[in-house]
């Protein structure tokens, strides 16, 4: 088990990284923020521009699924080659699995040949299929979605969420809210709009509401890396939680495997 210990402890340098990485980025660098009037609009404006992610945090995720995606296959391998198995393993990998079914179970054979029937059994438990429906929630098939991923092109990453708080506007200002376009409305008396655009968010106020738009300095920012059109997402604490998963969980499963 040495190897796969390795390479799930050189993971936890590179989560430590991350999370290190994504602080200093969320904590002063993520977004700009300007104040200006437009008067053909004849309103007061706030931008808050949200800043490119740099590139070594996405380049240290990929190699944080790289490393854990490596763990499991290397499990594999050392399994096959245990005392009395395979001479020098070939194709092993830890098979992760969405549905269950003949050309399925025909890859599970393959990558895991020479593994012992006890350990095959709890491979199988680990397989994302075994929740059904809800196969894409599973750490397994995210890690590997991830790394399929990673494998192709540079994991994209984005802000998930600005949360903007007004000290200087109270529920009195307030008579509604409805949405408009990409954005919303807060309506009369003090009609504050906002927008979401595609690399910043934009509110406005008339110049007599000037004095209200104020914000609170610290504004919540989250990182998310996947999205657009690959249909994932993951963000630190969900990339934490399949580290811990391989950790605590899969890895103690198979111990009894090896003296």
């Amino acid at each position: 088990m040495i190897d796969p210990y390795l390479k799930i402890g050189r993971a936890k340098t590179h989560l430590d990284a991350l999370e290190a990485l994504l602080k200093g980025f969320t904590d002063d660098k993520a977004y700009t923020i300007t104040f200006y009037d437009d008067l053909e609009q004849k309103g007061h404006i706030m931008e808050c521009k949200l800043h490119d992610v740099p590139h070594d945090i996405c380049l240290t995720v990929g190699d944080l699924f790289y490393n854990m995606r490596s763990c499991l296959d290397q499990l594999v391998w050392s399994l096959a080659k245990r005392v009395g198995g395979v001479l020098d393993p070939d194709r092993t990998q830890f098979p992760i699995l969405a549905v269950d079914n003949e050309e399925t179970r025909r890859a599970f054979k393959k990558q895991t040949e020479g593994v012992p029937s006890d350990a095959l059994d709890e491979i199988r438990a680990f397989q994302p299929y075994r929740r059904e429906e809800s196969y894409k929630s599973h750490p397994l098939w995210r890690l590997n979605a991830m790394c399929n991923l990673d494998k192709h092109r540079r994991i994209p990453a984005n802000g998930s969420e600005g949360i903007f708080k007004f000290p200087k506007i109270t529920q009195g200002d307030i008579v509604g809210i409805q949405l408009h376009g990409k954005g919303m409305v807060v309506e009369i008396p003090l009609d504050l709009r906002m927008e979401a655009l595609a690399d910043r968010h934009r509110v406005s106020v008339p110049f007599a509401y000037k004095g209200k738009l104020q914000l609170d300095p610290s504004i919540p920012f989250k990182v998310n890396f996947g999205g657009d059109a690959t249909g994932l997402t993951e963000d630190g604490q969900g990339i934490a939680e399949i580290y811990q998963f391989i950790c605590e969980t899969v890895l103690p499963r198979f111990l009894p495997f090896f003296p």
